[in-house]
């Protein structure tokens, strides 16, 4: 019995794997997160000995916890938010490692637009309307005939380029930036 039950859970391993993680990777947007996620909920699925429900029953179950799955692990990066105190460069001995160390430093204003730059065209339009005009994903497809799937990977993408500008640029300005940029993300 033990031998059918491995075998039974290898197949449908097999089956579904690569199709669950597609599923995940539409919700995480990274390849890694997703196989993490699948990998989890079947080890979770052995664990509790749920390999034995009918194929029909199995599938419907695997899509419905890979979604929950997903969106947990969603709020749960949402919720990881890093405080002030825990930037090393705050700590007030900052310097300056730039080319331009000695150089008028740029404002707030040239450096959110310096950020907003480092967007593609598309993403920067889509970024700009739910954060500024404070539209809906719903209603920006609407207005630019996109999906909303692609209005949220767009706003994914938007925000990892945000945080990766910011990280790449250590003055205080760049860490003020980003401050604005993710109360602006989080409203």
């Amino acid at each position: 019995m033990r031998a059918d039950r491995k075998e039974i859970f290898r197949s449908r391993f097999q089956k579904h794997y690569s199709r669950l993680c597609s599923i995940a990777y539409g919700y995480v947007s990274d390849r890694d997160d997703s196989e993490d996620i699948v990998q989890e909920l079947f080890i979770s699925i052995w664990n509790k000995g749920l390999d034995s429900m009918p194929e029909a029953e199995f599938t419907a179950y695997v899509t419905t916890s890979v979604r929950n799955s997903c969106i947990s692990f969603l709020r749960k990066r949402k919720e990881d938010v890093v405080s002030i105190e825990d930037c090393p460069f705050l700590a007030g001995d900052v310097t300056d490692d730039s080319p331009e160390a000695g150089h008028e430093s740029p404002s707030p204003a040239e450096l959110l637009e310096s950020a907003l730059a480092t967007l593609p065209p598309k993403c920067k339009d889509i970024f700009l309307m739910a954060k500024l005009q404070g539209l809906k994903y719903r209603e920006i497809a609407q207005k630019l005939e996109l999906s909303e799937k692609t209005v949220e990977n767009q706003m994914t993408k938007a925000i990892k380029m945000l945080r990766a500008y910011a990280a790449e640029n250590r003055s205080l300005l760049a860490v003020a930036v980003i401050l604005l940029l993710s109360i602006i993300v989080n409203r």
